[in-house]
This record gives C-alpha cells, structure tokens and sequence, in this order.
C-alpha cells in the first residue's frame, strides 16, 4: 500500500525555512545605499555596444511607429552599481515622452551566482500642480509607497507599445491640460534629480527609507525587507503574462502526470523481464518527465520561484495519481532544472554586465 508520504514536503519546508532565514540575515547584512544625489553619465549611441542596440532595436521600432524617436540615453553610475540604463524618446507633437529603463541585478549566495535583467517603457505626462501621469510595462512590482503626486498605471501583460500608449492618453485627457514634453537630456536628468529628491522625502516620511549610519546615503528599512520576503513566497510575485502563467501550470502537471501513467508504467511493462527494472525505471522515467517540466518552463518563462514550481507539479500529481509514485522528491528536481534552466535564459539576455 502506498505511503502517504513522499520528501518534497520535508525539502520544501527545508527550503523555506531556510530562505526566510537566510533573506534576513542578507537584508540586516546588506551594505547597499540608495544615494541623496543622483550621478549621470551620458551613453552616445556610438557608445552602445552591438548587444545594447540589439536589444532595443525592437522597442525604437515601435516606438517609430508612434512617431517617437531617442534623444538621449544615460545611464545613473552610483545607483544598483551602476547597472541601470534609461532611454528617452519625444515626439513633437505629442506633451508625452517616453523613457525605457533596463536594470540587470547580480547576487550571489554561496557559491549559487543568480542574474536578473528587466526593462519597462513607461509615458510619461507631466502636469503643473506637480502631478505625473506614468503608465508603464515593467514586470517588476515596486516595494516602496507611490506618492500622491505620481499617478501610476501597471500594465505588465500588454506587449504592444501602441495600446500602452493608448491606455496613457484616455487617462491623460481627464487629468488636465499636460506642460510640454522635455526634450533634451540634460533637463531630463535635472527633473529626475528633482523628482528622486522628492521621492527619498516621502518614502523616509513613510518609513520606507533611513538614513545610513555613515550619513549621506539612505538605507532600506526593515519594512521594506519584509515587503520583499512576503513577495518570495507569494507564487505570483513575478509578473507574468497569463499565457506563460498557464502555459507553464500545463507543463508543470502534464509532463509529471505523463510520466506517472504512462510512461513509467509502459517502459516497466516492456522491459519486466530486464536486469534494470530493479534500478527503478518506472521511477527514472517519471524523474525524467519532472525534469523536463522544469527545464521547459526555465527556458520560455526564464525561471519561477519555489512555491509556483511546488505548486504546479505537486498538487495536480497528487491530485490524480494519489501516493502511488514513490517518495522521492521530484518536484524538487523540476525547481532544480527550472532555476538552473533559467538563469541561462537571463544570461543571455544581460547586456550591461561582463
């Protein structure tokens, strides 16, 4: 009689417990400052290496399509190790401009190195009073407050710059008559300083940010910190469009199931009279399907966190196929492939780090 049991659930306890630690211990350990001022370095397209135009070579072609066109692209040296490039785009004709922000992270634990690379588009319409409308693409949720004076609208799922751009107007026609775009990277850079110092105020204002003890820097406080480990354990604390969301809950209960009903049990039935079926081939067929499972939703979704992983490759099997497949924590395995799967996707998508 099958045991209802298995290691997946001892491991992922394991795992969490131990990420809960660790994230804590990192975050009070953690000696990285958000500066007062803000440093700017202007990047001249001659500058850019090949791999930097390639990647925003699609985004300027939409962005042509809207009839807006770079002036400027900077980057801000002494923020995230200066690891961060903005662009800007206007269009003559139209009060908003457009600004892309790419942000590469490296971190390493141990000896386990992880990358993250994101870019967002936003539109951004300024008003009089001081209000700034800002619809925008990124993927990434923000751990800080939104000021009142900044009116931001989400829009992680939508692909297509043209129905971003869209959505930015409708809501700008019922703000108010908008002050013309900026249009010269110098004022860009001067408005971003302005509005960075207006942000660091509010936010320390909330308790978001403290002052360093050295001085002249903010630090992050623990309020902050614990926005971010609640969102480690949320399954959906990376945005995805609903396609990959499906797609990869999909893959994570149908390539496991496949290997449990029918793989497994036909390479055990074809081979009975074999030597290896006492290594376990029922067993090796199904760890080959969970690895597979987390290797395909590595490479398209470029790798989802232990809960979502847990979540789709656990709950379905045991759902349908009860306890019948052993103790060995394959859900496991398909986190291992997943991560590791996509942490070369991410790789090969940096373009501001050697």
């Amino acid at each position: 009689m099958p045991v209802p049991f298995d290691l997946d659930l001892p491991v992922f306890l394991w795992i969490m417990l131990k990420t809960f630690l660790n994230t804590k211990r990192r975050a009070r350990e953690s000696t990285q400052r958000i500066p007062m001022s803000l440093t700017f370095e202007e990047v001249p397209d001659e500058k850019l290496t090949q791999a930097q135009k390639d990647y925003m070579r699609p985004i300027d072609e939409q962005m042509a399509a809207l009839n807006y066109f770079p002036f400027g692209t900077f980057r801000i040296t002494n923020f995230n190790f200066g690891k961060t490039l903005n662009r800007r785009y206007s269009n003559p004709t139209d009060s908003a401009s457009g600004s892309l922000n790419i942000v590469e992270v490296k971190s390493k634990v141990g000896d386990v190195e992880s990358v993250r690379n994101s870019w967002g588009l936003e539109f951004i319409t300024r008003f009089p009073d001081g209000r700034r409308l800002i619809t925008c693409s990124k993927s990434l949720k923000s751990l800080f407050d939104r000021p009142p004076w900044r009116i931001t609208r989400d829009y992680p799922n939508i692909s297509s710059l043209a129905e971003l751009k869209r959505k930015h107007d409708t809501r700008a026609r019922e703000l108010g008559l908008p002050l013309p775009a900026l249009q010269s990277t110098s004022k860009v850079c001067e408005e971003i300083q302005t509005e960075h110092e207006r942000n660091s105020k509010f936010q320390l204002e909330r308790g978001n940010y403290t002052i360093a003890p050295e001085g002249g820097t903010y630090a992050i406080s623990e309020k902050v910190r614990l926005r971010a480990l609640r969102n480690h354990y949320i399954p959906f604390g990376k945005r995805l469009s609903f396609s990959k969301l499906l797609f990869s809950a999909l893959v994570g209960a149908s390539f496991p199931l496949f290997g449990i009903l029918k793989l497994g049990p036909m390479l055990q039935a074809a081979n009975s009279s074999l030597p290896i079926v006492e290594l376990g081939m029922a067993q090796c067929a199904v760890a080959a399907c969970y690895a597979a499972a987390g290797a395909v939703i590595g490479y398209v979704c470029e790798g989802q966190n232990v809960p979502w992983i847990y979540l789709i490759t656990y709950v379905p099997t045991h759902l349908v196929a009860g306890w019948t497949f052993g103790i060995y924590p394959y859900s496991l395995l398909a986190f291992i492939m997943n991560y590791y799967v996509g942490q070369v996707r991410r790789r090969q998508k940096l373009i501001l780090q050697t």
